[in-house]
């Protein structure tokens, strides 16, 4: 991340400098996804992007603009959940709540529940280039109708490079 001339003269916090000073981007946080200090350096980064304060390239640039990382939502039972925050489990190997667009009676955002990934027990081979380039062609997940976050293709060919750290997974390249 970089920051533009003048950032100085805002407030920001101890830790939002850091990230800044040592060229850190929020795809390579110091916090653990989904702790209290990673959504609070991710809600502070956002608040900059979208003031045209902070410029940022590539995946953090794409993640400040399009996704809600942390922000607290509910899911269609009414419980409450964090959105664009990847987890492993549920019934394929991961899952996230996506902003559906709805919101319940009492103004909450209602997530929707995304799952992908092989069950059965097959690794993910993102640090295999030749497995990496199979499986991005496969999936067309350079076409622009894998870019909507609301589909398991999406999550399934951005999370590693996006989240793949915080996912436990070999390697942040992208398939």
């Amino acid at each position: 991340m970089k920051y533009v001339k003048g950032f100085n003269d805002y407030l920001v916090s101890e830790e939002f400098r850091y990230h800044m000073d040592n060229g850190i981007d929020i795809t390579e946080s110091v916090f653990r996804l989904g702790s209290e200090a990673y959504k609070k350096l991710f809600e502070e980064t956002k608040k900059y992007w979208d003031e045209g304060n902070v410029i940022l390239k590539d995946k953090a640039a794409w993640m400040a603009a399009n996704l809600e990382v942390g922000k607290d939502a509910v899911d269609k039972d009414g419980r409450k959940i964090e959105l664009d925050t990847p987890k492993r489990g549920g019934d394929k190997k991961f899952y996230v709540y996506h902003n559906s667009g709805k919101k319940d009676d009492d103004g909450n955002i209602i997530g929707t529940r995304i799952e992908w990934g092989d069950s059965t027990g097959l690794s993910i081979k993102n640090d295999d280039p030749d497995a990496a380039a199979s499986f991005w062609a496969r999936q067309q997940c350079d076409l622009k109708k894998s870019m909507d976050p609301l589909t398991p293709k999406f999550w399934a060919c951005y999370a590693p490079s996006l989240f793949g750290k915080q996912l436990g997974l070999s390697s942040t390249n992208p398939w």
